[in-house]
């Protein structure tokens, strides 16, 4: 899966977002960073999943909600990790707190939060398979019916 990561970090922060990479590269995910430019909407549409992470005392807060907004425009799945501290004024945004100090946790969370989301489309996968499977057994055995029919008339 493609995933982009969004952040609102300053470089000596980056001990989160370089876990976080190194995480969902272990579970075969292809990772691209933001990077504040004019190809960063590319990238969020042609990724699967998007990943905001807004810290504490940054600039460019911003720019993460901003990117989250281009997210939704192409209906990616979008999940926030969000410093403890860091206050939000709004309950339509899917969010997981993160303590700056142990973010394996949060790390943990949306990773499972992703492999949910994972299966659940392998099972519409699998659902769409038999329905094609058992209306194709459908189609078969009326056309034996029908190719019988026209024998026995």
């Amino acid at each position: 899966m493609r995933v982009y990561v969004s952040y609102s970090f300053i470089d000596k922060e980056l001990y989160l977002v370089t876990l976080l990479v190194s995480k969902l590269r272990e579970k075969g995910n292809i990772v691209q960073l933001s990077e504040s430019n004019y190809l960063s909407e590319n990238f969020i549409k042609n990724s699967e999943m998007f990943v905001g992470i807004v810290t504490n005392n940054s600039d460019s807060i911003n720019n993460v909600f901003n990117e989250w907004l281009v997210a939704e425009k192409f209906n990616r799945h979008r999940i926030l990790l969000i410093e403890e501290g860091v206050s939000v004024n709004r309950n339509d945004i899917k969010y997981i707190r993160f303590n700056r100090n142990n973010p394996e946790i949060a790390i943990k969370q949306l990773l499972h939060e992703n492999e949910k989301k994972t299966e659940k489309k392998s099972n519409l996968a699998e659902e769409i398979i038999t329905a094609g499977a058992i209306i194709a057994g459908i189609a078969a055995l009326i056309s034996l019916l029908g190719t019988e029919n026209s024998k026995n008339k």
